[in-house]
């Protein structure tokens, strides 16, 4: 091969690696709009969910948009982002229901939670045990005597079939043989003014929705589910293993991605928001929603996730709880 023809064989294959390197540049991620889907209406988790795609936004120069897709306790907006492309521009803000027992409630669920890419769990929310001033036990193991000198009299409510707050007192009335019913609302919203009123003698429910009350005196929490001690509890509330009984529930939030998902986006968007989620404002600005920013790796969603299907299956069999 003359001098000449090395030369421009070299520059061809010189200007195809810079060619191939432009490309790569060009894809690193974000280019665009990314998307977070919450099944859920305004209020309450979208609070969050806008808290990080705020932070998103400004850290990684791309508009990051929240939409809103309610319905199905948020199987609606799960089933919609595990039928986006896997490129990481449309990802879900998930609670432990669409993004774990949604499997076990939904025969015909149109995706499987354990298929999503897991790109990171956010944060956690106390699920307690409430009941209204007026009642006259002041914590758990006073209300469980009163439900046993009581038995078939006493009602407990939670806010929805299926949820956290169900399943939790399902097993709670399995594992200590209580007699008591167990009565379904449609929210929070719905359930507390009965609860304030008497109408129920308890309810099974996330501590967030309760705190207005117990600040004005109207109702008290008779223990808090989670493993240990919410700092953003009244210091007063027991867990239940500190009164004797062994178990743990609590409400988690995260963030998953269709199944296989870009890796560099799962990074990214792992790195941008972790870094948010350590940021003692943060902290400080998720204490006024009643949540605790607890910011993992995929990995550790992944066996947040199994853990969760291993602890309520069971539970959710037993009682026989299916959604259509």
């Amino acid at each position: 091969m003359s001098s000449v023809r090395k030369f421009l064989a070299t520059v061809a294959v010189a200007c195809l690696g810079a060619m191939s390197m432009a490309a790569n540049a060009s894809a690193a991620f974000p280019e665009r709009q990314i998307t977070i889907v919450i099944g859920f209406p305004p209020g309450g988790a979208d609070v969050f969910t806008r808290m990080i795609a705020d932070y998103m936004e400004k850290k990684l120069g791309v508009p990051v948009i929240v939409e809103n897709r309610p319905g199905a306790s948020g199987t609606i907006g799960a089933t919609a982002v595990a039928n986006a492309k896997p490129d990481g521009y449309t990802i879900l803000f998930a609670t432990n229901g669409n993004a774990a027992n949604a499997k076990l409630l939904y025969p015909n669920l149109a995706y499987d939670p354990q298929e999503l890419t897991p790109i990171m769990k956010l944060g956690t929310s106390s699920m307690v045990i409430a009941a209204g001033a007026q009642q006259p036990y002041k914590d758990i193991k006073e209300f469980i005597a009163y439900v046993k000198e009581h038995p078939g009299e006493v009602s407990v409510a939670h806010p929805g079939v299926g949820g956290l707050g169900h399943v939790a007192m399902e097993w709670l009335v399995d594992e200590l043989d209580l007699d008591l019913k167990i009565i379904p609302y449609t929210g929070s919203g719905t359930l507390i003014p009965d609860l304030l009123a008497g109408h129920v003698q308890a309810s099974s429910d996330s501590m967030p929705s309760y705190l207005s009350y117990v600040q004005e005196g109207k109702a008290r929490y008779l223990a808090q589910l989670g493993a240990e001690r919410n700092p953003l509890m009244p210091e007063d509330v027991p867990t239940l293993k500190e009164s004797g009984i062994d178990f743990e529930s609590y409400i988690w939030y995260s963030l998953l991605g269709p199944k296989g998902m870009d890796p560099e986006a799962v990074r990214v968007i792992n790195q941008t928001v972790t870094e948010y989620l350590n940021l003692p404002e943060t902290a400080e600005a998720l204490a006024k929603l009643s949540i605790t920013p607890e910011p993992t790796t995929p990995e550790g969603l992944a066996e947040t996730i199994e853990k969760e299907l291993a602890t309520w299956g069971p539970v959710i069999e037993k009682a026989g709880i299916k959604l259509e």
